[in-house]
């Protein structure tokens, strides 16, 4: 496709609205705009309102409306564009899209006019995946991260990366240039000293781009437990309703119930899952194989476990699944009843009582703590999969280097080594020529923006 190419889309979504939004963008773009709307002016002003009709090829009204027009490269996507504030009826929406197709334009592709956006050096990758992020935040919290990113309030570790790569590459380049003073063996140390420092900063991002995706993505909270420990009840009493069914018989739950709560700002998708025992049916053992799914795919679990019965076999098979996990919360039930039994556990703790609703707001508070550990909100960051990928293989290109560097390879391999990896943090930030991954970074976004 050529940039050049005047596109356009409904931006507000073809939905019935009261006002509803055309966007056209591209080169000779205002050329279109003279052909169909009707109006006093003869020369467009940037940044201005128009107020006019939109009309077809025999003079026919299609509608009222108010043009706001944007010059290059003082506009969104960098290109001359403009944009129709129509009525919002479907007819009206579609009618005036075709004109604006009939006259030179053609429609645009999900993400394209913020992808031209990119290509003109208007944003950034970073601040393209913040875009996203903006029209899906489903919290508050998402919402104003989202915006820092936007502003590119948050991204000091990628520019300190780029900082320390380059002063490799230039010291790199000095060592080539004056091969006669014997510099490729001086400050070794120092060099690794900054490579280590190039992986905590890798590693760091990376770990904030996990808890950027908690708040952008979610998180999934897999409850775990043997029958009739209370893992529907405490799905109750997380969601605040009925969500699940409760009795006192176990084995009742036999498929994934899930729920989503927001827990201070990251949307989580609670899962009550089937009791893991030996089965008694065919359709309580499809059941306890959904949840063994559920724990292996779960960014935390909730095991419970029944303080006031006796500790047996199958609570060891719980144990045996935690222990396996990272993030795990051991949830002690019914402590409203007399003990009858001491679980041998290594993880954090919290006694409630399902019955009388005691212990929600600890657990809920340990649930925040664990999926946002040493959580800064000013360097939460959000990743797509392949910047995510690009920054797990500059990982790799570290340790390659430091080894490098170790058997006093020769600087010009050195240089293309050094040029792999600034060439993966570059992708992280938006130095990408393939057209291919080009268009696959801007897949996920809505038609019109």
């Amino acid at each position: 496709m050529n940039d050049d190419d005047i596109i356009a889309a409904i931006a507000t979504g073809y939905i019935e609205s009261a006002i509803g939004i055309i966007r056209v963008s591209g080169k000779n773009s205002l050329e279109l705009l003279k052909k169909i709307f009707y109006s006093k002016q003869e020369y467009f002003e940037a940044n201005r309102f128009y107020h006019g009709f939109i009309k077809d090829s025999n003079a026919k009204i299609v509608d009222e409306v108010l043009v706001s027009v944007f010059k290059a490269p003082f506009s969104y996507t960098g290109q001359d564009s403009f944009e129709i504030n129509c009525h919002g009826g479907l007819l009206i929406m579609k009618n005036t899209l075709e004109l604006v197709l009939q006259n030179g334009a053609r429609l645009a592709q999900p993400g394209e006019f913020t992808k031209r956006a990119f290509l003109n050096n208007k944003i950034d990758l970073v601040q393209a995946n913040a875009v996203v992020n903006l029209i899906k935040a489903k919290t508050q919290k998402a919402l104003d991260i989202a915006f820092r990113q936007l502003l590119k309030q948050n991204t000091t570790i990628i520019e300190k990366l780029r900082e320390k790569i380059l002063f490799l590459m230039a010291e790199n380049e000095v060592i080539i240039d004056h091969p006669d003073e014997e510099l490729s063996h001086i400050e070794l140390g120092k060099k690794l000293s900054i490579l280590n420092n190039i992986e905590q900063l890798i590693n760091k991002l990376l770990e904030y781009a996990t808890k950027g995706k908690f708040f952008f993505e979610g998180a999934s909270v897999a409850i775990i437990g043997k029958p009739n420990v209370g893992k529907s009840s405490l799905l109750n009493m997380l969601v605040g309703e009925e969500r699940a069914i409760v009795t006192e018989i176990p084995g009742t739950t036999t498929d994934i119930v899930s729920q989503y709560i927001n827990l201070n700002g990251i949307a989580l998708t609670i899962l009550d899952t089937a009791g893991i025992r030996q089965h008694s049916n065919k359709i309580e053992f499809l059941g306890i194989e959904k949840s063994k799914d559920a724990i292996k795919n779960a960014d935390l679990l909730i095991a419970v476990f029944d303080t006031s019965s006796e500790f047996n076999i199958e609570d060891n098979v719980i144990i045996d699944y935690i222990h396996k996990k990272k993030n795990v919360i051991v949830v002690l039930n019914k402590s409203d009843l007399p003990k009858r039994s001491n679980y041998p556990f290594k993880f954090d703790t919290v006694e409630i009582s399902c019955l009388k609703k005691t212990g929600l707001d600890e657990l809920k508070n340990k649930l925040y703590n664990i999926l946002l550990e040493n959580y800064s909100e000013e360097e939460i960051v959000s990743l797509n999969a392949s910047q995510t990928f690009a920054l797990k293989s500059a990982l790799s290109q570290t340790k390659k280097l430091k080894k490098a560097y170790r058997n006093f390879l020769d600087p010009s391999l050195i240089s293309i080594d050094l040029q792999i990896l600034a060439d993966f943090i570059e992708q992280i930030i938006g130095k990408i020529e393939n057209e291919d991954i080009l268009d696959n970074v801007f897949k996920n976004f809505c038609v019109g923006k």
